[in-house]
């Protein structure tokens, strides 16, 4: 998957990135070519770790037949969840860290 560096617009390969910070949910990549370190959109990541959530849940809830007459329900939850984060995760804008 080819990403693009929010600072200096180069294209590389995901593989291409050597450094990476993951001290937060928030995941920091540096670009190879500038050395710029950028993230996903802060509110974007949010988004997309609540899509993984909503999916984790629900799956459960079906799995343990929990309130098993809103299985339908929940199973509708867990597909927009995780629409949620697949979107996010190939469609989410970059964004550069000050520091």
């Amino acid at each position: 998957m080819k990403e693009t560096c929010p600072n200096c617009k180069s294209n590389f390969a995901a593989k291409d990135i050597k450094n990476i910070n993951k001290n937060s949910i928030f995941i920091e990549k540096q670009c190879p070519s500038c050395q710029t370190w950028f993230c996903l959109n802060k509110t974007l990541t949010i988004i997309k770790i609540i899509g993984i959530f909503l999916l984790l849940i629900t799956s459960l809830l079906n799995i343990f037949n929990i309130k098993s007459e809103y299985s339908l329900v929940f199973s509708s939850i867990g597909l927009v969840g995780i629409l949620m984060a697949i979107i996010i995760t190939f469609f989410g804008q970059n964004e550069a860290i000050k520091k």
